[in-house]
């Protein structure tokens, strides 16, 4: 199997695969080439289904358009797009302007940040007020690889594509971070201080992983 080998100050190998399938094996500066070869070898089947779902994934995004006919989605629904004269949502229908879509996709994120904005802040402060829990802060970025997260001084951030996500999984989110004002770790402690706040928390925690797969073919920017 080939792969690309990079050396690094790291403890352990590790093994990423690119947006083609290509594969980039990491490894500690003095580990043996053969330690790393049976590696590779033992994760090999891991490393071609891997392989192939980003391969997938990569032309669901590639044959993904912003246009007339195409459906985009906002708060677990899917809407149809229609021609307008800029970006905007009206309750039933997305429309996007007859421009290169270089051009429409950065309006579009803008307008899933600015809705992600109210719509995750007004949550906050909604469980704020019905746990006790407040936080030292609230931003909404461009996260790709988490949907939330609490620093040590008790600040959340959230990702702008959680708008993306269905209200029960948006709410989930935010009482997983509000809990980790408590409990800044994934303890049985931090685990029955969600469940004391949102008991069904499981069923929504799976239909996010769930949803994170599905909207990775939605690629805006």
């Amino acid at each position: 199997m080939e792969y690309q080998l990079i050396r690094s100050r790291r403890k352990t190998i590790a093994i990423c695969i690119g947006r083609g399938g290509e594969v980039t094996v990491r490894a500690p500066l003095h580990a043996a080439d053969c330690l790393i070869e049976r590696f590779v070898a033992e994760k090999q089947r891991w490393i071609c289904e891997k392989s192939l779902q980003m391969r997938r994934l990569a032309e669901e995004q590639d044959k993904f358009r912003v246009s007339p006919g195409s459906f985009l989605p906002l708060l677990g629904e899917h809407y149809p797009v229609k021609e307008g004269t800029a970006v905007s949502f009206d309750g039933d229908c997305f429309y996007v302007p007859q421009k290169d879509e270089n051009d429409i996709r950065p309006q579009l994120e803008s307008f899933y940040r600015e809705a992600a904005q109210r719509v995750i802040l007004e949550r906050v402060a909604y469980f704020s007020g019905k746990t006790g829990i407040i936080p030292a802060g609230v931003r909404v970025g461009r996260a790709r690889t988490s949907w939330g997260s609490c620093s040590g001084k008790n600040r959340l951030s959230f990702s702008w594509r959680l708008v993306l996500a269905a209200p029960e999984e948006l709410d989930y989110v935010v009482i997983h971070e509000l809990a980790h004002i408590r409990e800044h770790n994934h303890s049985a402690r931090f685990w029955a201080l969600v469940g004391s706040l949102m008991p069904d928390y499981r069923a929504r925690h799976d239909k996010l992983r769930k949803l994170g797969r599905d909207l990775q073919k939605f690629h805006f920017s």
